[in-house]
């Protein structure tokens, strides 16, 4: 929470110093992109699952989100839970740390648009942990599971769940006032033997966009632009060169690192092409 904290208040001077020595000359945007799976109850007639699903969102969009673009400052959701917790556990104080006024006016309103990454939906239901725990998880106090009919990528997390983007985008759009939103990375992994036919990331693709697209058409979000993770193969965090989120093959064990399209780049290049589906 210490390390988040100061991440905002240091967002909101770069912000600023954007905001008042370059953008005049330079003409850019500035703002931030933050990482949000959908989350979803896992039974949505149970009032607690539907709950949870609430503070699983606000815990982890609404973390960075709800300072800079609603108030400056957290959200009730999360404040209330920490300093519950906290007082459990003996403490004179939250262990959220609180923004001062001047802190708040400073750090309210340091955007210039919405970045999203998206990948997933979860299906989230109540878990209580014992007082003494302390940590992130213990304090959201939130469980997950996935469906087992959605389907698997190359990565344990991240299961196929199109519907989820158009939810998440819409919710953004009434949760932070309709911010015009920049999706700044969005895709699906393979791992194992090289298979160039990937037609398990086109399908990604085509359902995905499509929900960004009902996502504008049909509920009105501000959707300016879309990023697809990834062009090429590339250094996936701890597992490495395992996880493939490419357009791009890429042989690593070749020291010229050579390139070879999968059959979903040149159907995502058709799709920039067309700007949109290509006419069956």
């Amino acid at each position: 929470y210490v390390v988040g904290h100061n991440l905002i208040k240091a967002h909101a001077e770069a912000w600023h110093l954007y905001n008042e020595t370059y953008r005049a000359k330079q003409g850019g945007l500035i703002s931030i992109t933050i990482n949000s799976d959908w989350a979803e109850p896992r039974n949505p007639y149970n009032q607690e699952d539907v709950d949870a699903a609430r503070r699983y969102l606000q815990f982890l969009l609404g973390w960075f989100a709800h300072p800079i673009f609603k108030n400056g400052d957290y959200n009730e959701v999360m404040k209330t839970r920490i300093w519950e917790r906290s007082l459990a556990q003996g403490l004179s104080q939250s262990r959220l740390p609180e923004f001062t006024e001047s802190e708040k006016q400073r750090i309210k309103g340091t955007y210039d648009y919405f970045g999203l990454n998206h990948y997933t939906t979860v299906l989230t239901y109540n878990m209580n942990y014992p007082a003494g725990v302390l940590s992130y998880d213990s304090d959201r106090g939130v469980a997950s599971v996935t469906d087992r009919s959605w389907l698997n990528s190359g990565s344990f997390w991240l299961k196929v769940t199109p519907f989820g983007f158009r939810k998440l985008l819409r919710w953004i759009k009434e949760e932070y006032n309709n911010p015009p939103i920049f999706v700044t990375e969005n895709g699906v992994s393979e791992r194992g033997a090289l298979d160039l036919n990937d037609t398990w990331r086109t399908h990604y693709y085509r359902n995905y966009i499509n929900e960004a697209l009902k996502a504008i058409v049909l509920d009105g979000v501000d959707l300016r632009g879309y990023t697809a993770w990834t062009l090429m193969d590339n250094f996936e965090w701890a597992v490495g060169f395992d996880e493939r989120f490419g357009f791009y093959h890429v042989n690593f064990s070749d020291p010229d690192l050579p390139r070879y399209p999968k059959a979903s780049a040149r159907y995502y290049s058709q799709i920039i092409n067309c700007n949109g589906f290509p006419d069956p």
